[in-house]
């Protein structure tokens, strides 16, 4: 089964896209920042992430180098 994580701290973005893949039958995740999907990734992994670049905290780029870690 494909499954996406959404990672943005606007919530409405995250229902859009929630919405937008759960009709495509994609399974989502999401996330309002970068450490709670960091924390995350230790008990499973996702197909796909989709995250925002801009958010307090840690911001998109930031996420990205701690996934490839």
């Amino acid at each position: 089964m494909n499954k996406v994580w959404v990672v943005d701290d606007d919530r409405s973005i995250r229902w859009v896209l929630e919405k937008a893949l759960n009709q495509a039958n994609i399974e989502t995740l999401s996330f309002e920042n970068g450490q709670s999907v960091v924390s995350q990734l230790k008990n499973d992994k996702p197909d796909a992430i989709i995250s925002d670049i801009r958010m307090p905290g840690m911001d998109g780029f930031e996420l990205l180098a701690e996934i490839q870690q």
